[in-house]
């Protein structure tokens, strides 16, 4: 069953363009994949994350689905990883 939450995890702040640590569930209206980079929004602005999960049935997060916010931005995932550039897709 498809849904509009997925998982990410977020760019390590030391280590660019590596992607470790827990996952944070978001709603998206964008189609994404597994391995997309996109921007996600945090109480700290916004940060670069990769989707881990997509799909995610809405009973995984019942308790915190009201905190949930919404990822609107995808970006060039080659162009982002091998030619440092940071290419937008917008929904």
């Amino acid at each position: 069953m498809r849904t509009n939450i997925v998982s990410v995890k977020y760019e390590d702040e030391y280590t660019l363009k590596t992607f470790n640590g827990r996952t944070y569930s978001y709603y998206t209206n964008i189609n994404l994949n597994v391995g997309d980079i996109v921007v996600a929004p945090t109480k700290n602005g916004d940060k670069i994350a990769r989707v881990s999960e997509i799909n995610i049935p809405e009973y995984k997060v019942e308790m915190i689905k009201f905190y949930l916010k919404t990822i609107e931005k995808k970006l060039d995932k080659n162009k982002y990883l091998y030619q440092n550039e940071v290419l937008q897709e917008v929904a």
